[in-house]
C-alpha cells in the first residue's frame, strides 16, 4: 500500500513538471534594430487662438496659472515632438498696406507673445517642433487675397515670421515646417491641388536658402492623409506621399502624413500595415518619417454612439469631436497603434491632440463647438462652468508613459509579435535603459514569456498597468507603478501576465 503510495505521488510530481508551458513565447533581439534612433511620441500643441490676447473671441482665458498647469502636466509627459500649427492672422499679419497688395506684418503682438510660451517650453525640453500653418489666410476670410500656396507674399510673410523666430528669437527646437495642414483634403486652402502645392513648397525652400535659413529649419511634407481621396486631387493621400518622395525628396527634410484609423483597423492590426510600405519608402531615401497627427475615428455603432454623445454635450462640436476620450478603452487602442506605429519603423507620432480648449469647429471661437480630443480640457471652468473638464482623462495614462519611457534616441529592437489576436508588445534600448510595452487589446487575458537575446546586462523593472480596474495614479492623476520591483536576468524569461483589454508597460527608466 506504501509503495502505491509512493509511485502515484512520484507520478504527480512529474506529470506537474511535465505540463506545458502555455505561455505566448516573444523573442526580442537586442542585435537586430527596426528604428534607429526614433524621434519618440508627442502631441498637438496649439498656442490657444480663442484664448490667447485681449482681442481674442474669449479674452485673455489663458493666465499664467492656466499655462503652469499646462507645463506641469506636460512635464510628466516628457513629449518629444510637438506640432504647433498657427495661422498668419491670429499672430503677425494685421492687413496689407495703402496699395492693396503688399502684407503688413507686425511681430509684437500679444498673439505673438502667447506662441513664445509654447516655443519657450519645447526649446527649454529640448523638443523637436513640426511648426506651420493651416493654410493661405484667405481661406480665413482675410483681406488680401492671399488665398493659395504659391502666393510669393505668404512664402514672404512665412519667411520673415521664421527670420524673426529663428534667428531673431533664437529657437533652435523649431526643426520641421509643415506648408498647409493636410494639403489633398477639400477643407485644405489647395483643395487638393498637388501643383499648387508643390509649387509653393519649392518657393518657400528657395527662400529659406536665400534668406539663411535652411540649415536650420527643414520642410515637412506632404501632410496628407493615406486612405482618404480628394476627387479634385490627382493623386490619392498614398500617392501623395509617394510623388513627394519622386518630385521633392531633395527639398524635403522629413516625410509626414495624419493617420484618423477606425478602432478595428488598430485592433486587427491592420493600420500598421498601411504605414509600413511608406516608413519603407522614406527609409530608402534616408529621411525619417512621421505621423503628423494621430487619432482614432470609430465605425458601426461607436460612430453612432459618438455622434450622440457630441450632439448631447452643449458644448461639442459633433462634427469634429471624440467623445470617446473620457472613457478607458480609448488609452488601450491610442496605445496599441502607438506600439504598432513603433514596430514597423515610425519615427516619431503625434496624438491629436492635448487640450478641448485649443480649437473649435472652422476656429470660429464657438464655445459650443470645441473639439473634444484632448487629454484635458484647462479652460473646463471658464468655458464649460465645470471644473471637473478640466481634469486628467484616461488615454494620458498610456500616451504619456509610451513618450517618458520611449524617449528621443531610444532603438526599437525587433521583437516577434504573438499571433493571437489584439495582442502586440514592443521593445526599446537607450544605452543601458530598456522599456517594454505590451498591450492586449482583446477580451482575452494572456500569459506572455519574454525573452531577450543578446542581452549584456541584468535589469530592474518597475511595472505599470493600465486596467479598467487598476490603474496608479498619484495626487496629481500622474501614473505610478506598482510597489514591486522586477528583476529581468540575463538568459530568463520575463513572465508577463496581460489582463484583457490591458495596456502594461516595464522599464528601468527613473525620472
Amino acid at each position: 500500500m506504501k509503495r502505491d503510495f509512493c509511485f502515484l505521488l512520484i507520478t504527480l510530481i512529474f506529470g506537474l513538471a511535465c505540463t506545458p508551458d502555455h505561455s505566448i513565447k516573444v523573442v526580442a533581439d537586442s542585435n537586430q534594430i527596426v528604428s534607429d534612433p526614433i524621434i519618440g511620441a508627442g502631441v498637438q500643441w496649439s498656442a490657444y487662438p480663442h484664448a490667447d490676447s485681449e482681442t481674442a473671441e474669449w479674452g485673455p482665458l489663458m493666465t499664467d496659472e492656466k499655462w503652469n498647469e499646462v507645463y506641469r502636466r506636460l512635464d510628466y509627459i516628457k513629449p518629444n515632438i510637438i506640432r504647433v500649427m498657427d495661422q498668419a492672422s491670429w499672430r503677425y499679419f494685421t492687413g496689407l498696406e495703402k496699395d492693396g497688395k503688399t502684407p503688413v506684418i507686425d511681430f509684437t503682438t500679444q498673439e505673438v507673445q502667447s506662441l513664445y510660451k509654447v516655443l519657450d517650453y519645447c526649446e527649454k525640453n529640448n523638443i523637436t517642433v513640426v511648426f506651420g500653418e493651416w493654410g493661405a489666410p484667405g481661406l480665413w476670410g482675410v483681406e488680401g487675397n492671399i488665398h493659395k500656396a504659391d502666393d510669393p507674399r505668404w512664402i514672404h510673410m512665412i519667411t520673415e515670421y521664421l527670420k524673426h523666430l529663428i534667428l531673431e528669437k533664437g529657437y533652435t527646437c523649431l526643426k520641421y515646417y509643415n506648408l498647409v495642414n493636410e494639403p489633398d483634403g477639400y477643407w485644405a486652402s489647395t483643395d487638393g491641388d498637388w501643383d499648387q502645392w508643390k509649387r509653393g513648397v519649392k518657393l518657400l525652400h528657395q527662400s529659406l536658402i536665400e534668406n539663411g535659413l535652411s540649415d536650420k529649419i527643414q520642410i515637412a511634407g506632404p501632410d496628407a492623409i493615406p486612405g482618404y481621396y480628394n476627387s479634385k486631387s490627382k493623386y490619392n493621400g498614398e500617392q501623395w506621399m509617394v510623388e513627394s518622395v519622386k518630385q521633392l525628396n531633395p527639398i524635403l527634410g522629413c516625410y509626414d502624413v495624419h493617420s484618423y484609423p477606425s478602432g478595428k483597423s488598430v485592433r486587427s492590426g491592420e493600420f500598421s500595415e498601411l504605414y509600413r510600405p511608406l516608413v519603407q519608402l522614406a527609409d530608402s531615401v534616408g529621411k525619417p518619417f512621421i505621423l503628423g497627427e494621430l487619432g482614432l475615428k470609430y465605425k458601426g455603432e461607436l460612430e453612432k454612439k459618438n455622434r450622440a454623445l457630441g450632439e448631447a454635450d452643449p458644448y461639442a462640436g459633433p462634427d469634429d469631436s471624440n467623445m470617446f476620450v473620457y472613457d478607458f478603452f480609448y488609452g488601450v487602442d491610442v496605445a496599441d497603434a502607438l506600439i504598432q506605429s513603433l514596430n514597423v519603423g515610425v519615427d516619431g507620432i503625434i496624438a491629436w491632440d492635448l487640450d478641448d480648449a485649443m480649437h473649435t469647429v472652422g476656429d470660429k471661437g464657438e464655445k459650443s463647438q470645441l473639439k473634444r480630443w484632448g487629454m484635458w480640457n484647462i479652460l473646463g471652468t471658464e468655458i464649460c462652468n465645470n471644473p471637473e473638464d478640466e481634469k486628467i482623462r484616461p488615454w494620458f495614462y498610456p500616451w504619456s508613459l509610451m513618450s517618458r519611457y520611449f524617449p528621443a534616441g531610444s532603438q526599437i529592437i525587433k521583437t516577434t509579435q504573438p499571433s493571437q489576436e489584439g495582442l502586440r508588445i514592443v521593445s526599446g534600448v537607450n544605452g543601458d535603459q530598456l522599456t517594454i510595452a505590451v498591450v492586449n487589446n482583446s477580451s482575452q487575458a494572456h500569459e506572455v514569456s519574454y525573452e531577450m537575446l543578446n542581452a549584456n546586462k541584468d535589469y530592474q523593472l518597475k511595472k505599470y498597468s493600465y486596467t479598467e480596474e487598476n490603474r496608479l495614479v498619484d495626487e496629481n492623476d500622474f501614473p505610478i507603478p506598482s510597489k514591486e520591483g522586477i528583476s529581468f536576468t540575463r538568459n530568463k524569461k520575463l513572465k508577463i501576465e496581460v489582463a484583457a483589454n490591458s495596456f502594461l508597460l516595464f522599464t528601468t527608466y527613473d525620472f
